[in-house]
């Protein structure tokens, strides 16, 4: 017998066909396998997009109701301020009678030009004073025995026969005012027709869809606008609510923990049958809050059932194509068979070890930036704590001290530095970052620049050589902030890589001029060490720097140069360097920047008096550390300050001062009860002669492009960014207050 015969009554020979049997199979189960994969897939893609669509439609509903909050808070606000007024115009003379308290009511009223409602006064026995002429009893003592200066309620008045819900706004007097014959007044109240806020709640963008309700921290219902269509009839609306069931962003707890806390929040639930959005958000400085409803439909339903209609198409072409897949793969293992699969295995091999090197390549680059910057941020700080502890060792050496707080704030400058490159980049990677067209002078910026690096110069044998040609424009409509960023980046490495001895050669010229734009060349040239030919093409790449054994000399982060690249492109000028090691370096920027044709040259020799001295200004800040820095600059340069501490208590003390008492107001932004925003538009809003002329600056850590916008469109003159500089700061107040301050001396 043949060994093969034996092979075949051992039972060897029968197995392969079963072998081939399952390698067949295999695909068919791998098909399947990667159907089901497809499907999870798809049901997972599909609850992402409707998480997605939620959140997005949520974000939008809660926009634009925030508007209609915000125009219920500024009635709110308006009416505050008018209590106040009230309570300005009451006196402190006191009254012969209560006929005359009730003639100063019909007065005030009167003045104020109240549409509805009433102006009241409460004494100390809970007798109320009407300006429509009515005495009676008010039975809810328990809004005057309060200690609150200032409350709200909503209520009506049981002396009007009406069935009128009122918002009163009651104030306490600093001081009892006395009447003949009876008790002191103690309060002075506004009574509103709460119906007034109609007019409020009329700003309606889902086609009178939206469902407007005003309610306390319980969800009851204090104001109800009115619809052409019902909607929740109920008092309390959290209960109603509550019978829902909710589908997107929490439960019925979650929206009653919303209210209670104050905060703002958005929810999607079903109200018979039906889908809708309810957004909740807090009414400024009261315990309000307003609650819209707005079916789902008119927030873009539409788009959902066409985006769930595609999804479905997807996966169903998905399985397709998996099926497909698995067929070919089927044909292919059959007709090729293991020389195929082991040619896969191979590619497959290939691909898996170049997204590996790809990841390494990622994660060293990463490691390397962060242990850049644990090294670069760390130096600082260990140069800030070390010198402290030094000073503190060595009070009474004046010397010593001097020296050690003279390298913590260099140490403190190179922080902020770097702090700023980080900041800047991520800026520029999410898109965030906007190339403004606002007049500048040329000669100023280059000036500007030039004099911060004559400053780093200080005690250093480096010359700077200034080689400004005359420009035939050099007004003109750019962006002033991102072009001195750029200069004083490259003046600044000019700085850090030229030894002593050297020179750096700062030059500007106009080259002609392009229909209504000038072009402008401008160019850096150091005698410092200069770079190796190998890194120039890669000087501008993020975290990019040359030696890395030198960074105890010369710090940085790497993103200075990736950063000057980056506003420069956006400005739409180029930038180019020549570079030799030992010999220095030379970087060349050219720039096509439109003339401004309707700028006209004025006087401006009232702007450079720098002497502050006898000026008084309102200085808002919550913060006491920030607090106690600014009054020791202002009071060191001979300005009287006047602390608030936060924006309510700032509207309050203006408020409260005569006219021409205040040269100026120093408006921090971010503060508790009123921030700095709502407390200059509520400034400005005052009707007194220097309401809207009296400069208001904002001194605040939102430092960038979109939040000094915010703080010009919110009435503001000026933004000074924190961390403040002195010197900034006074240059600041002398544009606005010299002329101010002389005319109130000449008056004293």
């Amino acid at each position: 017998m043949s060994d093969f015969q034996e092979q075949t009554h051992a039972g060897h020979i029968p197995f392969r066909p079963a072998r081939k049997r399952l390698e067949r199979i295999l695909p068919l189960a791998a098909v399947l396998l990667l159907a089901v994969l497809a499907g999870i897939g798809t049901l997972a893609f599909y609850r992402y997009l409707d998480g997605a669509l939620f959140a997005e439609r949520n974000t939008h509903f809660i926009e634009i109701s925030d508007k209609v909050g915000q125009v219920l808070s500024a009635e709110i606000q308006h009416c505050r301020v008018r209590t106040g007024s009230a309570e300005q115009l009451l006196g402190r003379t006191g009254f012969a009678s209560g006929e005359a308290v009730l003639d100063r009511l019909g007065e005030i009223e009167s003045w104020l030009s109240l549409d509805s409602g009433a102006v009241l006064a409460f004494d100390g026995s809970a007798r109320l004073y009407a300006s429509d002429g009515a005495v009676s009893r008010w039975d809810n003592a328990s809004l005057l025995s309060g200690g609150q200066e200032v409350q709200e309620a909503v209520t009506d008045l049981p002396y009007r026969a009406d069935s009128t819900t009122y918002m009163l706004f009651i104030r306490r007097l600093s001081s009892p005012v006395p009447v003949a014959g009876a008790d002191n007044i103690t309060h002075v109240a506004l009574a509103v027709d709460i119906g007034k806020l109609q007019d409020a709640f009329d700003l309606d963008t889902f086609q009178e869809h939206s469902h407007i309700y005003v309610v306390d921290l319980h969800g009851q219902r204090l104001f109800q606008h009115r619809c052409e269509t019902g909607f929740i009839d109920s008092y309390n609306l959290l209960t109603a609510v509550e019978a829902c069931p909710f589908i997107h962003g929490g439960t019925a707890k979650d929206l009653r923990r919303t209210l209670v806390e104050g905060r703002s929040g958005g929810y999607e639930f079903r109200f018979q049958g039906e889908p809708y959005f309810v957004a909740a958000l807090p009414v400024g400085a009261t315990n309000w809050t307003l609650m819209s409803f707005v079916p789902t439909e008119a927030l873009g339903a539409g788009t959902a059932a066409f985006m769930n209609t595609a999804v479905l198409y997807l996966a169903a072409i998905a399985v397709l194509v998996v099926a497909m897949l698995g067929l070919i793969i089927y044909l292919l293992v059959a007709k090729r068979g293991d020389r195929l699969l082991i040619a896969h295995q191979h590619q497959a091999n290939i691909l898996l070890r170049d997204a590996a090197d790809a990841a390494n390549a990622a994660s060293t680059a990463k490691s390397d930036f962060l242990s850049h910057m644990s090294h670069d941020i760390r130096t600082p700080i260990n140069g800030i704590m070390g010198m402290t502890d030094i000073a503190l060792k060595n009070l009474d050496d004046r010397d010593r001290v001097l020296d050690c707080l003279k390298k913590i704030e260099g140490s403190s400058g190179h922080l902020l530095s770097l702090v700023n490159d980080v900041l800047d980049m991520s800026r520029i990677e999410s898109g965030k970052t906007r190339i403004a067209r606002e007049p500048m002078d040329l000669r100023q910026v280059i000036s500007h620049c030039a004099s911060i690096v004559s400053g780093q110069l200080q005690g250093r044998d480096v010359a700077l050589v200034e080689e400004f040609e005359t420009l035939s424009h050099p007004r003109l409509l750019g962006d002033e902030l991102h072009l001195r960023q750029v200069l004083i980046n490259i003046l600044g490495n000019a700085v850090k890589f030229t030894p002593d001895g050297g020179k750096i050669f700062f030059r500007c010229r106009e080259l002609g001029t392009e229909g209504d734009a000038a072009r402008f060349r401008l160019e850096v040239e150091d005698t410092g060490i200069g770079m190796k030919p190998e890194f120039l093409p890669m000087i501008f790449e993020p975290f990019a720097q040359e030696e890395g054994g030198s960074r105890s000399t010369y710090k940085g982060t790497g993103l200075g140069m990736s950063i000057t690249k980056q506003f420069v492109d956006l400005m739409g000028g180029t930038i180019q360097v020549e570079s030799e090691p030992g010999r220095g370096s030379l970087f060349r920027l050219e720039f096509l920047i439109d003339i401004d044709g309707d700028y006209q040259e004025v006087r401006e020799s009232g702007f450079c008096r720098l002497d502050l001295t006898g000026s008084r200004l309102l200085l808002a800040e919550d913060n006491e550390l920030n607090m106690e820095i600014a009054l020791y600059m202002l009071e060191d340069e001979g300005i009287e300050a006047v602390p608030a501490q936060n924006g309510q208590e700032a509207v309050e003390i203006f408020s409260a001062s005569p006219p021409g008492a205040f040269d100026g107001i120093l408006m921090d932004v971010m503060m508790p009860v009123m921030d700095g925003l709502a407390a200059t538009r509520a400034i400005r809003a005052l009707k007194r002669a220097d309401a809207g002329t009296i400069p208001i600056i904002a001194m605040t850590a939102n430092a960038y492009d979109e939040d000094r916008r915010r703080c010009l469109e919110a009435g503001m003159n000026a933004h000074v960014a924190k961390p403040i500089d002195s010197a900034t700061l006074i240059q600041v107040l002398s544009h606005y207050i010299p002329f101010r301050s002389e005319a109130r001396s000449s008056k004293l």
